[in-house]
């Protein structure tokens, strides 16, 4: 800045006082530059996103001393302070291996309702037989970059600190990476959000007065049974066309809502280009399905149904 940057004419300039006292008390083009920094910091250190005082409703209803409310806290609060979510108002379902919330949806997002999804901490002691949905799969981290250092790979078949986290975060990671990638090929499951640390962001299926219940929680109208039926294989076939074979398939885990139904939980969805167990996870999935709707008038052989899907996925030879 020159002398007379500062005036808006160079009559102001010439006019001004220019005693010793004057230029001593008018501050110069560094201490101006240092003033504003000052400001700066001043107001940085004001800010206030919200989210160090924020406990949302579902929270406060719960004893401070209780570990629920700050992991519940903790866990939503980044989606909180990003304008993703404003509150939280109640638990959808309690389970082993992850607790689901029912979330506010910020005005910025044009969602009223999302479902949070908070993987425990000690959710690996509750999977079973999780080798075999590993078997073949790539090892990535939280952002879905492929691991390819010795030192992790170690320290998760140590099951050290480090590698039970890494591992959690590869389970966590997998069921963000899957769901996004069915619903952009059209797949029957609710939208991805977002995902961060142990929590997942998705479509809430459902209403204010509650969430959809699972296949497991109704009884169908028979006139419906024979069309469901079809939308969960079509859903099946989508899945396999995309190489993944969901592995844990049941009507524990397909929504119904609204005459239609939805396909959650993929952290056990397996890659089956590369599991040596695909076609028996794939089989498994339809026996269960087939054993459900079997009780509504539907009957079908899940046996043949699993390979009129895998032999032309597999090919001449496969």
């Amino acid at each position: 800045m020159n002398k007379f940057e500062a005036f808006e004419t160079f009559e102001e300039y010439q006019f001004q006082d220019n005693s010793r006292e004057a230029r001593r008390s008018r501050p110069g083009p560094k201490k101006k530059k240092d003033r504003r920094a000052r400001q700066t910091m001043r107001e940085i250190r004001e800010m206030d996103d919200g989210i160090e005082n924020w406990v949302p409703s579902y929270a406060k209803a719960i004893d401070p001393r209780h570990h629920e409310r700050q992991w519940v806290t903790e866990s939503i609060g980044p989606f909180y302070r990003d304008q993703i979510v404003t509150d939280v108002t109640r638990l959808v379902k309690g389970g082993k291996e992850a607790n689901v919330y029912a979330c506010i949806g910020h005005p910025a997002t044009g969602v009223d309702l999302i479902a949070a999804k908070l993987y425990r901490p000690r959710m690996l002691r509750h999977l079973k037989n999780d080798a075999i949905y590993k078997a073949g799969r790539t090892l990535r981290n939280a952002e879905g970059k492929q691991l390819k250092g010795r030192r992790e790979k170690l320290a998760m078949r140590k099951k050290t600190t480090f590698g039970k986290e890494v591992d959690i975060q590869w389970w966590i990671g997998n069921e963000y990476r899957t769901q996004t990638q069915l619903f952009e090929a059209g797949a029957n499951v609710p939208k991805p959000i977002g995902h961060q640390g142990n929590t997942i962001l998705m479509q809430y299926i459902g209403d204010a007065y509650g969430p959809a219940p699972t296949l497991s929680e109704v009884r169908l109208p028979q006139d419906e049974a024979a069309a469901l039926f079809t939308r969960v294989m079509q859903n099946v076939s989508l899945m396999l066309d995309n190489h993944l074979v969901h592995g844990d398939l049941s009507a524990y885990n397909i929504l119904y809502w609204e005459g239609d139904i939805y396909l959650i939980d993929f952290p056990q969805m397996v890659e089956a280009r590369h599991n040596p167990h695909a076609y028996e996870l794939l089989e498994r999935d339809i026996t269960r399905v087939c054993e459900y709707f079997a009780g509504l008038g539907v009957v079908r052989d899940p046996v043949a149904l699993a390979h009129d899907l895998w032999d032309p996925y597999m090919g001449p030879g496969g």
